[in-house]
């Protein structure tokens, strides 16, 4: 499996452009740089680091969506979509396309396996990458909340 970030500035490069891709969706108002399009897939950075980034992306969509907890964003792909700009603002907080990103699959981490997305409650979600092993629930997950 070609793993997300397997080549070295792979990511920056891709990242830089980012940006300026999201903001030529039609009818989307993308809200440019932050801490996801900025740190997700850093190659200096690490899994922790990218949950995190995304976790303050999603408090950020939280702040803004005053009524966040109503919408029915059971998991990855929902919630990629919901913040790509498919919400009744059409505010993107991430692009369309990323390196870290599939289609129907949703946010990937480093090791090309889905993020599991839990909510905890209306507004508090929990973040879990496989870890290594690439399976779920086992001593090597990573977990932010």
């Amino acid at each position: 499996m070609n793993k997300p970030g397997s080549k070295n500035g792979r990511i920056i490069q891709e990242i830089g452009s980012i940006n300026q891709l999201g903001e030529k969706s039609e009818g989307i108002r993308f809200l440019g740089e932050n801490p996801f399009t900025s740190e997700y897939g850093d190659p200096s950075g690490n899994i922790e680091a990218d949950l995190e980034a995304f976790r303050d992306v999603v408090t950020n969509c939280q702040s803004l969506m005053k009524n966040f907890d109503a919408f029915h964003l059971p998991g990855n792909p929902e919630i990629i979509r919901f913040l790509q700009g498919a919400n009744p603002e059409n505010l993107a907080w991430i692009p369309t396309e990323h390196p870290f990103i599939k289609p129907d699959t949703g946010l990937l981490d480093r090791n090309g396996n889905p993020v599991f997305f839990h909510r905890l409650s209306g507004v508090q979600i929990e973040y879990r990458s496989a870890g290594a092993d690439g399976k779920l629930w086992t001593d090597d997950d990573i977990v932010v909340r």
